[in-house]
């Protein structure tokens, strides 16, 4: 009898230690899907931002040759960081570039020339940039200005996955543009300025519709 209350007992205890064990593991299983949920690219933003965003918008904030881009694009990772590594058929989809070619190829480094043509008070005005290129597969592309008719031009491309909850597939992309661009002396800053950021938001206009584009083949 004392055997069977003992087992009994034990049996108990084990049933009890194996709910606290689950609940534990419940408990960091929804603290850590929360974490994720409220803690992804969108949710650092401002709610006018991802409004916007959602909508299909690119928006570009900054100033003075400092800014910050951002579209969001119903396509995968691989698709959108294939875009904007197909550096010579850039010119197919960006508006006002004539040519891209990559003049060296090493590892996840290249180094790329590309050459833009615009119409600027009845005028046609082309510029020439050589651009040194670091990838870090699918997440982040770094580049910076080794010579051509700027002054300096550094940035980033930021790939960042959206899922519409933890544990599900990516449904889009957040791709953000940082980037910091200086004309030559003698050049009108505020002009420069002016015409620089809104070949921002055309140029990710341009990418956002090709990768969806892309996505649909």
């Amino acid at each position: 009898m004392h055997k069977n209350i003992t087992k009994l007992s034990l049996l108990k205890q084990i049933s009890v230690g194996c709910v606290l064990v689950f609940s534990c593991a419940l408990s960091v299983y929804i603290s850590s899907a929360q974490a994720e949920l409220f803690n992804g690219p969108l949710d650092r933003l401002t709610g006018i931002e991802r409004d916007s965003l959602r909508k299909g918008k690119v928006i570009v904030a900054g100033e003075d040759g400092k800014y910050v881009a951002r579209v969001l694009i119903t396509a995968s990772p691989s698709t959108v960081w294939h875009v904007l590594t197909d550096y010579e058929k850039l010119p197919y989809f960006i508006p006002n570039m004539v040519s891209s070619k990559v003049l060296e190829r090493n590892g996840d480094r290249k180094v790329v020339e590309q050459v833009d043509s615009r119409q600027m008070f009845f005028i046609n005005v082309r510029s020439r940039t050589k651009i040194a290129i670091t990838e870090t597969n699918q997440k982040q592309i770094d580049f910076r200005l080794i010579d051509g008719d700027l002054a300096s031009l550094t940035g980033s491309w930021k790939i960042e996955s959206i899922k519409p909850l933890p544990g599900k597939p990516t449904t889009q992309v957040l791709l953000t543009q940082i980037v910091e661009a200086q004309a030559n002396a003698g050049v009108p800053q505020d002009t420069f300025y002016s015409i620089f950021k809104d070949s921002l938001s055309v140029n990710l206009a341009a990418v956002s519709n090709e990768a969806i584009r892309r996505a649909r083949l």
